[in-house]
């Protein structure tokens, strides 16, 4: 039996796009050397077959000689002649690479008609016992996209229940991990043939008598047929999705990665990190924006709400209805809330209070900080470490054009200052048994006020609007502990509280 590789292929280097991929693997799964002062001593199971081969050639080139790696081989004695070739083979292909070879073989007599369970438990007691021989030891696996398919098929139909559609998973409580489970059988062999790298066949693999055969030989043809192209890609596609939304369930910090950013008239985050997310992920996100800027008008149209606009290709950039907008700049999606002449008349206007103004309000850096409101009219937004307990105008307990309360209060960021016009301040008012237009209607106040009052609001809920609305649930165990934060209201015609209150 002659075996030759071709010269040039003992490194591996053929296999260099797949090395981001791989790393990725380690990565994701703690297990990369560069993050271990001692690091693990690595093994991977081979039979000869090409997802083994490819998987043992990808491993060489990316531990090269820092690092061990061990081919491991179990004989199981089944096809006779054809198991010795297997051996052979293996031998040659280790001395190519330079890597040792360890073989274990069944020793006990077989059973007539030998189960495929039989022979895997055998298997892997031999697997069992390499890794218990050193704490450091780990095994990769090659089972490969094609073997998720025919695994999670099998388990569909034997009523195994969802951790069955979950399928081969990686298992690092005993140290065994599957690189190769989102890389096809045909794309494997592809690449071995482009190379002119020979591997073995299994015969056995090709005999209706054991029950993954009978799967991929005719069960997975099938769903070719009925969906093409690739049909059966989705059952692996489905056991990936579920299994990342179960880790989702389990997780709750996730909404707080640093990908999302506030600012003064909307949202930016990152396309690409958004894409990565899960359907249930992507879900919850635009959902926690959708109840952040408190506007039920969104999604407007079917077919341009915020999901199916993020998700197109390209993506919708565009009008969304009430005044958002969407755009894509540099790989970053902004969701703003453009302003206009007809809305800033009619009040339908809103902003968030930046976490960088508060901040340089505690530092004093500026100190007051001056914002205009669209109209005409601005805030003053000041920052006190006083504790004294003062007037209830100027605390915003009564109605008046001040309050102060401290920034601390769970709940209360982001802060949205929104207009009269504004339908989530209306909604509000609504819940809280009041009509805006009825309070506004009760004094003379000028129109230019009624149109472009402020409103400050912590989530859903009103805090405070000037002369109208008193502040809401101080919190008085921070009273004395923290620094206030107080907002004036200055209208652009300067005389509005002398003819509209009694109030300081």
């Amino acid at each position: 039996m002659k075996i030759q590789f071709p010269k040039g292929t003992e490194t591996g280097k053929f296999l260099s796009p797949y090395l981001p991929r791989l790393e990725s693997f380690l990565r994701d799964n703690g297990i990369h050397p560069d993050n271990h002062p001692s690091p693990p001593h690595f093994h991977v199971a081979i039979s000869g077959g090409a997802d083994s081969v490819f998987l043992a050639f990808l491993l060489h080139l990316f531990l090269e000689n820092r690092h061990s790696l061990t081919l491991v081989h179990f004989n199981h004695r089944t096809r006779g002649k054809e198991n010795e070739e297997d051996e052979i083979f293996l031998r040659s292909f280790a001395r190519h690479i330079g890597r040792p070879l360890r073989i274990g073989i069944l020793s006990e007599p077989l059973p007539d008609n030998v189960p495929e369970d039989f022979l895997r438990k055998k298997r892997y007691a031999f697997f069992d016992t390499l890794l218990t021989e050193n704490c450091k030891n780990i095994l990769f696996l090659a089972h490969h996209q094609d073997d998720q398919v025919e695994t999670i098929l099998m388990n569909l139909f034997r009523g195994t229940g969802p951790k069955g559609v979950l399928g081969m998973l990686n298992k690092p409580d005993r140290r065994i991990f599957r690189p190769l489970l989102e890389t096809g059988a045909d794309e494997i062999r592809n690449v071995l043939s482009d190379h002119r790298i020979p591997y073995r066949i299994d015969s056995s693999n090709l005999q209706h008598d054991y029950l993954r055969n009978r799967v991929r030989m005719e069960l997975v043809p099938t769903i070719r047929r009925i969906f093409p192209p690739e049909g059966d890609r989705h059952v692996a596609n489905l056991s990936l999705l579920l299994r990342r939304e179960l880790e989702d369930r389990e997780s709750g910090d996730w909404l707080s990665s640093t990908f999302l950013l506030i600012r003064d008239h909307g949202f930016i985050f990152s396309l690409p990190r958004y894409r990565n997310l899960t359907p249930y992920r992507q879900t919850l996100f635009c959902r926690w924006i959708l109840d952040r800027i408190l506007l039920w008008h969104l999604p407007a149209p079917e077919e341009r709400n915020l999901l199916r606009s993020l998700s197109g290709t390209p993506v919708f950039e565009g009008h969304l209805g009430r005044g958002w907008h969407l755009g894509i700049e540099f790989q970053e999606a902004h969701l703003v809330y453009k302003r206009n002449l007809p809305e800033e008349a009619s009040g339908n206007w809103s902003f968030f209070l930046e976490p960088d103004i508060l901040e340089d309000l505690r530092s004093g850096k500026r100190n007051p900080y001056l914002q205009a409101l669209p109209g005409g009219g601005r805030l003053e937004w000041a920052w006190s470490s006083e504790s004294d307990i003062r007037t209830p105008w100027e605390e915003g307990t009564r109605p008046s054009r001040s309050c102060r309360f401290s920034p601390d209060r769970e709940g209360l960021f982001p802060l949205l200052v929104a207009g009269p016009g504004f339908p989530a301040v209306r909604e509000a008012f609504r819940r809280e048994g009041m009509s805006l237009g009825r309070l506004l209607s009760r004094r003379r106040f000028p129109s230019s006020f009624k149109k472009n009052l402020p409103v400050l609001m912590a989530g859903e809920s009103l805090l405070w609007a000037p002369h109208i609305f008193p502040l809401r649930t101080p919190d008085e165990s921070v009273r004395n502990e923290t620094g206030r934060l107080s907002v004036t209201y200055q209208d652009a015609k300067g005389d509005v509280w002398k003819r509209s209150s009694a109030s300081p």
